[in-house]
């Protein structure tokens, strides 16, 4: 009998690549590429491998492009819920956008 995996995203996902720092309780900062995102969590990408761990508690910041000269950014809560050598999921808490210099569209 196979078994099936079960799917536990609720949530689409959707490629981008996207600048983000990760920061450990311990003050640690590790940086990272977003590879997708949703909206509860993101995969990312790490060059060297990290000392993260599956259920420990990380601030996240990203560097998400809306104009080239002004980048939209947004930080979060997170908790590490995958690891996979230079890949780690984490799932979003809570989190805030900051559009910095933009003005609002009318």
């Amino acid at each position: 009998m196979e078994h099936e995996p079960t799917e536990r995203r609720t949530e689409a996902r959707f490629p981008i690549e996207a600048k983000v720092i990760i920061r450990k309780n311990s003050g640690e900062t590790i940086s990272a590429i977003a590879a997708n995102i949703s909206g509860g969590g993101m995969l990312l990408h790490v060059e060297r491998l990290s000392s993260l761990s599956v259920g420990e508690a990380v601030a996240v910041e990203v560097e998400l492009p809306d104009h080239a000269d002004k980048p939209f950014a947004t930080w979060g809560l997170a908790k590490v819920v995958r690891c996979d050598g230079r890949h780690f999921g984490i799932q979003l808490s809570a989190a805030t956008f900051d559009p910095g210099d933009v003005a609002p569209e009318s």
